[in-house]
């Protein structure tokens, strides 16, 4: 399964408890910038241990891409919006 979670612009409480319950569940993120992934984690005392972090952004090229949906095929993600 692939989630969408929003993280919040400027203020810490904007995010949803269904947000910080899949950050500390799930162990892939695809994310526009890994270190602002990282940082809101952080921010959340959430652990990284464990999690892994893959760039996606308009300039992802074919082949990650398809690297990616394989990963998908086996586990659960998320893909985080920073905007």
């Amino acid at each position: 399964m692939l989630y969408f979670i929003p993280t919040p612009i400027g203020n810490k409480e904007d995010i949803t408890v269904r947000a910080l319950r899949f950050l500390k569940e799930l162990t892939i993120f695809f994310c526009e910038d890994t270190a602002t992934t990282k940082k809101i984690m952080n921010m959340y005392d959430i652990s990284l241990t464990g999690k892994q972090f893959y760039p996606l952004t308009s300039f992802t090229d074919q082949s990650k891409i398809n690297h990616y949906v394989n990963i998908l095929k086996e586990h659960d993600a998320a893909v985080l919006s920073e905007a």
